[in-house]
């Protein structure tokens, strides 16, 4: 009895410890302003060589509705349910998925927020007065974040700057999100639970 009680104690702890752990997401453009988005969980960084065809990644697609989504589906669904079904069907996971992401951004935390600009230019006037508009955009930008999400102020490294030699303006960024994977789990379930009611809804007809 004292065995079951421990083993399922020790599951208990195990499975608390997870949904507490963080995951990290990483947005940032490289030196050709390229967007670079990773995932970070158990000190694993995830993205890097994405595998279009990978197993796991298609069925976590298939149960989220993801996947009607994209191109080859929304064809295929096009040629044999019509447009107008496709796009309802469409929309309907685009919004569902489009709330669950706004209700995870109130439980992230932006922990690295470093943006560098560099004002560049022939015309000295324009280059002064781009100089003028980056730091009036980059502040609100700051305002809105700060509205919506927790930002670590010791994150932050905001460099604005302006040089009248220089050749070329630069745009660069680093952003690190956290999140709790209990949260992300939780809202993972609750985009699967949409997509299953979908899919019951479509099968209802059918069985009359």
């Amino acid at each position: 009895m004292w065995i079951v009680l421990a083993i399922v104690a020790f599951l208990a702890a195990l499975i608390t410890v997870i949904v507490h752990l963080p995951v990290k997401i990483i947005i940032k453009n490289d030196a050709e302003n390229a967007l670079i988005l990773r995932y970070k969980f158990l000190f694993k960084t995830y993205g890097e060589n994405p595998d279009p065809n990978d197993p796991i990644i298609l069925m976590l697609k298939r149960l989220g509705g993801v996947e009607r989504l994209e191109k080859t589906t929304l064809k295929r669904n096009i040629q044999s349910d019509g447009l107008q079904k496709t796009v309802t069907e469409g929309y309907s996971v685009l919004i569902d998925l489009v709330k669950e992401v706004v209700g995870l951004l109130k439980y992230c935390t932006v922990t690295t927020l470093h943006i560098k600009i560099l004002s560049a230019g022939d015309d000295a006037a324009q280059t002064a007065i781009r100089y003028g508009q980056y730091c009036a955009a980059t502040h609100s930008l700051l305002g809105v974040l700060r509205s919506y999400l927790k930002v670590r102020k010791r994150g932050c490294d905001i460099d604005i700057s302006c040089d009248f030699l220089a050749e070329e303006s630069v745009f660069r960024y680093n952003t690190v999100l956290v999140i709790r994977f209990g949260r992300v789990l939780a809202g993972f379930w609750r985009a699967v639970l949409a997509e299953a009611k979908r899919m019951a809804a479509e099968q209802q007809p059918q069985q009359k």
